[in-house]
Parts: C-alpha cells; structure tokens; sequence
C-alpha cells in the first residue's frame, strides 16, 4: 500500500503530465528572470510565487548571487521552481568561487552570454556601461571569435570535470558576417560538441535578419537551450549590439516567427532540452501581465 507521501507525489506526478504534454517538446516551460528584474528586487520570494502561479516551472539568472547560495535555492523549490542555469561574462569565471556557487544553487548549465574582445580580457566587462560596449563590439573581428572558442573549449571542460555544462548565449552581434564565415556558425564549428552547448536566442538571431529555424536544422545537435523571444513585423534588420534597446520585442505569438515550425525542427533535432521566455525593451504590456500572454501562446 501507498505510504500518504507516497500517494501525493504520485497524484501530483500524474496531474502534472498532462500540463507537460501539452507544452512545446513536452518540457516545462522557463522564463529568463531578466524579464522581471525590477520585480523580483521589489519582492524577490513575491514575484518567483507569482511565477509559479503562471505556470513556469523552470527558471534561468541573470547573474549568481555569490553569498548564500543555498538558501536562494531553497526560494526556488519553495516557489516550485528550478533554476537551471544562469548567464556569466567569460571574465566572471577567474573568480575562483564562481563554479561552487553554481554547483551549490544546483545549476545544471553556465552560460555565457558575450563574445570578449581580446584587447578587452583582462578587464571587468560586465562592469562597462552598455552604451560604452555598442561601439567597441562594432569593431569585433572573426579572430575575436575563433579566441573566444578557444576559451570556451578549455573552461568547458573545467565545468564538465565540475559536473557543469558551458554554455553559449548569441546575441545579434553574433550574426556578424565575415566574408564567407557567420561568426555565430564560426563559434560552433570551432567548438568540442561535448565541453560546449549553444542557447539560441531566436529573436536576436531573427534581429540579425537570419531564420532561427534553419539553425536548428543546420546544427540539430548543438543547440540544447532556447530564448524564445518574439519581435514586432517590420523589424528593421540590425547585427549591432544594441539591437535588445530599440522596442521591437512583443510578447510569444504576437510577432513574426513561426513557432510551430520551430518547435517541429527542434522536435526533429532532439537536442532541445530546455527553453526560456525572455522579454527584453519596452513591451506592450507589463512584465507579470506579459509573460503570462507568453506563457498561456506556449501552452495552448
């Protein structure tokens, strides 16, 4: 016989199915906590609640709080919640704390979310005011990719011997074409498949004016993550650095990417383990308001 414990787990378990099939792949649906920044530093236990009522089941930082790291975990779980990664500038990584941190919030992937210019490595990047970096990464060269894979190769298998995954997060700079040579196809192609995953942001890869569904079709089994953003018909194509600032963003299934047919290259892939709303520049709706629109598209 079932043990009262038991028996819950098993109900919740089987209610929890149907929620799950019905979402894109069968997987939880995540949100990029960048989205409700300014929430979360109103009301940090608040907002994750809220969260959770929407529906999300899984969520990504956007940076790791370095102290206590055991007990935000526990917010989550507390919420019902699991963070599954986070986002880190390839400098943040000579912290010597910075993986145990990871390891102790339970985070399952690292990733890091810029290219770095080498004449810029051995300072605080993440430190510069944004509009400092949009003209110094107007200037980013294909060899600046190639060192940055060479980087990305030898801290992933430093997380790997950690039990981490390294992760890359493209923006619209990573679009970049250098003669013949995309950079973002640069950086995969130059990478080892087994020390480094790549998470598609398909609306900065959409931003760049490329098809974030021919990528999953090109590279079927190096793409594990997705942000899934959506942006605004007549766009104006842009690979600077910027392009997140310029309000184009509109909420999942009010833009111009066709996410039945990227759900069905991804589910033809197989790779897809993970996949995060995010909303970023000024939307139509507020944040809360917004990522449920997002969340309610996903799961119909």
């Amino acid at each position: 016989m079932l043990s009262r414990r038991q028996f819950i787990h098993s109900a919740a378990y089987a209610c929890a199915i149907p929620r799950l099939l019905s979402n894109p792949l069968g997987l939880p649906i995540g949100l990029q906590l960048w989205t409700v920044r300014e929430e979360l530093a109103r009301d940090f236990n608040g907002t994750l609640r809220k969260i959770a009522d929407i529906g999300y089941r899984e969520v990504e930082l956007f940076e790791l709080p370095l102290t206590d790291p055991h007990y935000r975990k526990k917010n989550f779980s507390d919420a019902g919640l699991t963070c599954v990664s986070g986002h880190f500038y390839l400098d943040e990584f000579k912290n010597p704390r910075i993986i145990d941190t990871a390891s102790e919030l339970g985070l399952r992937y690292m990733i890091v979310v810029f290219p770095t210019l080498r004449s810029l490595s051995d300072r605080e990047v993440s430190k510069m005011k944004f509009e400092e970096l949009v003209p110094l990464y107007e200037k980013i060269t294909l060899d600046d990719y190639k060192w940055n894979a060479e980087q990305f190769n030898r801290l992933g298998d430093k997380l790997h011997r950690n039990g981490l995954q390294l992760g890359y997060h493209n923006h619209a700079v990573d679009l970049k074409q250098f003669g013949d040579v995309v950079a973002f196809d640069a950086l995969i192609e130059s990478t080892d498949p087994r020390l480094v995953t790549f998470e598609m942001d398909c609306g900065h890869v959409s931003h760049a004016g490329r098809n974030p569904i021919e990528y999953l079709r090109k590279y079927p089994t190096r793409i594990e993550l997705l942000h899934l953003k959506d942006l605004k018909p007549g766009f104006e194509t842009s690979t600077t650095l910027d392009t997140e600032e310029k309000g184009t963003n509109t909420e999942i299934g009010s833009g111009g990417i066709d996410w039945t047919k990227l759900f069905a290259a991804a589910k033809q892939g197989g790779h897809v383990k993970h996949y995060f709303v995010e909303h970023e520049g000024k939307m139509d709706h507020p944040p809360l308001e917004a990522i449920k629109i997002s969340y309610d598209y996903l799961h119909r």
